[in-house]
């Protein structure tokens, strides 16, 4: 087998080495580089499961101190006690084990002293932590703590009522659990990790031979690669390796160029659909918000399970959108899917004010409405997006005081119209004429929580793909009108989503 000899320049001197030094170098420099990479990979995996295992379960013990709090409540109301009372050693022995009853954690109740008076568990209390006299405080405390020779995460809130905290729930969970599903996955990992430590340098080892070779004859063609220059192409006169390696780099760099060029494409495409998605998720989490802080101010029972009413609906409205994400994601599609049917849109728009009532509220926004019954083929969901989309922009941006919504019917054009008016500060014609362009087409504006510039451009999105249309009119210092046209007859939408 013939031997090439390939010639370079270290500090200004000519050497020339067999390949079989060259290679040597590299398999120790790629081993050494693997095993660092795995290293720093170990500790950010066990270092992140850890974390993300003890946020989702602080996370879900607060979803629970917020349905327990809740029970509570009934339990006063049904019981006719007080809250006092509640904690007390009569009644707080009782209900700490009702709210374990089905749990994997063990509750305690503790009173304004700091004085564990029930507790559904008789094992090690842990009394007397800083956690109690943190939640006494109004704040809630999240420890992680010894007890039985096992970690224990320990969340204790503040219980409050007219203003006052008149105790609070203790949750005491065991990381037992966690502890072993970390063991497996090191054990795991570090096999996994050996592995694919040996095959690397297996291929290391016997490529590297190859690789070398042709280094110099390729050395500034690859340095063109480097920069992301894949034009260039090489030309080799010898009929040995070499030149065969130069046409196959040359036709790597077509391919890989080809491949560039269509993931941007790939990209961009789930750029825009993800930041849509993404976007449409805030709306259902502010509703919840908003019901939740109204919670806090009611005492009627009635009016408390009204707000839940909500609250369950928007968070299931919320888990279908998360759901639909992963669908697509699963899929690699990333278009809406409409599901058309005749709907009555006088009941989406007062289904839609309902759910935003407490952000109105909050934004002293009063609501007028006149809403007359107009079927049209639609998608409800979809149609919902955008009317919670055109009204957040009203009540973020426009100042406004007031909100008018109106429905109208036209039957010689078979379309109904929802018109959204507010009394703002209005826009100007170049802001009006800006809003449905693209946003990598805009002039460069900043980008902040309150804005994405996405909304507007995923409304006349949804829009088209029903077969209706959005239309925008403003004038500064004059508000701010909205028109949403909705086909009445489905022939006439099919016909358009398939021209």
């Amino acid at each position: 087998m013939e031997t090439y000899w390939l010639p370079f320049t270290v500090w200004g001197t000519s050497w020339r080495y067999k390949g079989m030094r060259l290679r040597n170098k590299f398999f120790i420099q790629h081993m050494i580089t693997i095993i660092m990479l795995l290293a720093a990979m170990y500790v950010v995996i066990n270092y992140t499961m850890s974390k993300s295992m003890i946020e989702r379960d602080t996370q879900t013990l607060s979803q629970y101190y917020s349905l327990h709090r809740i029970e509570a409540l009934r339990i006063v109301s049904d019981k006719k006690i007080t809250i006092e009372e509640l904690f007390s050693g009569a009644y707080a022995p009782h209900i700490a084990s009702h709210l374990a009853s089905n749990s994997n954690f063990q509750v305690q109740l503790f009173d304004r002293e700091g004085t564990i008076i029930g507790d559904s568990s008789s094992k090690e209390d842990l009394m007397k932590r800083n956690d109690i006299d943190s939640a006494l405080q109004g704040h809630i405390a999240t420890v992680i703590t010894e007890g039985e020779g096992a970690k224990v995460l320990i969340y204790a809130s503040p219980f409050s009522y007219e203003g006052k905290i008149v105790g609070g729930f203790r949750y005491l969970l065991n990381l037992d659990q966690h502890e072993h599903t970390l063991r497996d996955m090191q054990t795991w990992f570090i096999g996994v990790a050996l592995g694919c430590l040996l095959i690397a340098l297996l291929a290391s080892y016997s490529f590297s031979f190859f690789i070398m070779k042709p280094l110099h004859a390729l050395q500034h063609a690859l340095k063109r690669v480097a920069v992301g220059d894949f034009s260039r192409k090489i030309k080799v006169r010898s009929h040995d390796e070499v030149r065969e390696l130069a046409d196959d780099f040359n036709t790597m760099s077509v391919a890989l160029q080809e491949h560039i060029e269509l993931l941007h494409l790939e990209q961009g495409k789930q750029k825009k659909f993800y930041d849509n998605v993404t976007h449409e998720l805030k709306t259902p989490l502010t509703s919840i918000i908003g019901f939740s802080e109204l919670i806090d101010k009611l005492d009627r029972i009635e009016d408390i399970h009204n707000c839940n009413v909500y609250i369950r609906k928007e968070s299931t409205r919320l888990l279908q959108m998360v759901e639909e994400l992963l669908r697509s994601s699963l899929k690699g599609d990333e278009a809406w899917r409409m599901h058309l049917e005749a709907s009555n849109l006088a009941f989406i728009v007062s289904d839609s004010i309902r759910i935003l009532e407490p952000t109105l509220r909050k934004s002293a926004i009063e609501t007028t409405c006149s809403l007359v019954e107009c079927e049209a083929v639609i998608d409800s969901k979809r149609t919902q997006q955008v009317l919670f989309n055109v009204i957040d922009n009203a009540i973020k941006h426009s100042e406004c005081t007031l909100l008018n919504i109106s429905i109208e019917q036209h039957d010689e054009t078979s379309t109904c119209i929802i018109r959204i008016e507010d009394n703002g500060q209005g826009m100007s014609e170049r802001c009006v004429r800006q809003l449905f362009i693209p946003i990598e087409d805009k002039e460069p504006r900043s980008i902040t929580a309150r804005s994405h510039g996405l909304g507007l451009l995923l409304c006349k999105q949804l829009m088209d793909l029903q077969g209706g249309r959005i239309e925008i009119s403003s004038r500064k210092g004059h508000g701010t009108v909205v028109e949403l046209h909705f086909n009445k007859q489905k022939k006439a939408i099919t016909e358009l989503l398939q021209s």
